[in-house]
């Protein structure tokens, strides 16, 4: 049975019942062999006592109780097993059904010094009674919750076990009373009871096997299902991953609502510059006195308003790219620039400044669009938060430097109210917002994507209520992981 367990329970969660059994294999096991470790090196003296009271003190006599009582306890375990099928069982349970177990022993010993076989074997066999009681009503309450052919089968050889001990009971009663039964004596009917040892043993080890066999039935069943979570979640963590890289790379993090405003007003402002210097330009035509050099100024503010429109269009394709690309060398404080400058129009709305400290030259291996998901929702959170304040002075300061590691280091910040107690706990929590429209997937994604770069990013609330920063860490060079 310990061999079949370990075996077994390979791969497996092993759960209390385990333990529990494993103790009632080990415990058995080693009060087995320590009874016959007893009986070769210790039992060479022992042929003409008859019974265990008729042994005089000495090591084997000690040794053989040991062994019974090693034996004994453990099977204590097989109830306490059946018991934690259904729920775990509690330390203080485990320890009072144990302790019973010991008061018996010593009643045991104590007869055995000055009683007979029959007082011994009556304790004994009440002790076996109880002990399949409890089991008995242990496997009957396990059965209705996890039905099995095993138990049925247990239970009908509890049933004719405890049927057996209980007939020996009255025998030896009726005996110990009138020192008689059925004209057969008290050495008689202790003879008889020994020589029965042999059906009550075979007995026994069917029981044990019939326990085996559901040990065995139970541990495969614990681990197919085991197997089957394992590639569920498996499957799951890769539904994950496939479902955090489309959140990442979709325009639903985007603020659409606001963001429109802000790039229609500026194409309105391209469009109009275009509009007021082609009227000048058709009017500048239309006079006879007008130079071909006259035209230069118009024309060439009507071409570097379609270039920065043209921009504009190539920044908005940008921070819509489905993130497919590979991850590749990208000065971050341009694309920080670029990313401002797609939001300018929401901004001088809020009217709020933008304050850079962009000290960083060198360029960074980022996934491009990935990174620029983080950008705007950290600039878009600092925006809101300042719609939010009455303040008249509205600041967002952005700030880049290598720290002493060679780490860039990203913070952005907004002197709006910050982030309050009762938001700090789960500010960066999936689907966990403080605004009415919000969706509370933009922070839990960024730290998401910053941390498949390696990196890390945390807020600081500044001191006096003077808002909050959001700091972005990135290690220098390496490679970002996605879907690892």
């Amino acid at each position: 049975m310990l061999i079949s367990g370990f075996q077994l329970s390979k791969g497996v969660e092993r759960n209390q019942s385990f333990y529990f059994m494993s103790l009632t294999s080990s415990m058995g096991l080693l009060g087995a062999i320590i009874v016959v470790i007893a009986f070769i090196f210790l039992g060479h003296e022992i042929d003409s006592y008859r019974f265990f009271e008729e042994l005089p003190d000495s090591a084997f006599k000690k040794m053989f109780f040991l062994g019974y009582f090693l034996f004994g306890l453990s099977m204590s375990f097989q109830p306490l097993y059946y018991k934690s099928l259904r729920k775990r069982v509690s330390k203080s349970f485990i320890l009072v059904s144990l302790g019973c177990v010991i008061p018996f022993f010593v009643l045991v010993w104590s007869v055995g010094k000055s009683g007979n076989y029959l007082d011994r074997a009556f304790f004994v066999y009440i002790f076996i009674v109880c002990l399949l009681s409890w089991m008995l009503v242990e496997v009957a309450n396990s059965n209705k919750q996890l039905p099995t052919i095993w138990f049925n089968l247990i239970r009908s050889t509890i049933l004719v076990f405890i049927g057996i001990f209980v007939i020996w009971l009255a025998i030896i009663l009726v005996t110990n009373r009138q020192g008689y039964i059925f004209g057969f004596t008290l050495l008689d009917i202790s003879q008889f009871d020994i020589s029965s040892r042999v059906l009550r043993g075979n007995l026994f080890i069917f029981l044990q096997l019939l326990i085996l066999m559901h040990w065995i039935e139970n541990f495969s069943y614990n681990a197919i299902q085991l197997k089957t979570r394992d590639k569920q979640v498996q499957g799951l963590l890769l539904e994950k991953d496939l479902l955090i890289e489309k959140l990442a790379n979709s325009s639903t993090l985007i603020e659409s609502g606001a963001l429109s405003a802000g790039l229609a007003h500026e194409l309105n402002q391209y469009l109009a510059r275009i509009e007021l210097n082609s009227d000048e330009a058709l009017q500048l035509i239309g006079q006879e006195s007008v130079k071909p050099e006259d035209l230069k100024q118009p024309l060439g503010n009507i071409l570097k308003a379609n270039h920065l429109a043209a921009k504009l269009i190539l920044s908005l394709k940008k921070l819509f790219n489905r993130g497919e690309e590979s991850p590749s060398l990208c000065s971050i404080d341009d694309l920080i620039r670029e990313i401002v400058s797609l939001y300018s129009g929401r901004i001088q709305k809020s009217h709020i400044q933008i304050e850079f400290d962009l000290q960083v030259i060198d360029r960074q291996s980022i996934w491009e669009s990935l990174f620029r998901q983080v950008v705007v929702n950290l600039l878009s959170n600092a925006i809101d938060a300042l719609d939010t304040s009455s303040q008249n002075n509205k600041v967002i300061q952005i700030h880049s430097r290598i720290n002493e590691q060679g780490y860039y280091c990203l913070a952005i910040t907004d002197n709006g109210p910050g982030i309050h107690g009762q938001q700090e706990a789960k500010l960066f929590n999936l689907f966990a917002t403080s605004k009415s429209t919000g969706t509370g997937v933009g922070l839990w994604l960024s730290r998401y994507i910053v941390e498949r770069h390696q990196g890390s990013l945390i807020y600081k609330n500044l001191p006096d209520n003077g808002g909050v920063s959001f700091i972005v860490t990135i290690p220098p060079g390496l490679k970002p992981k996605w879907g690892s």
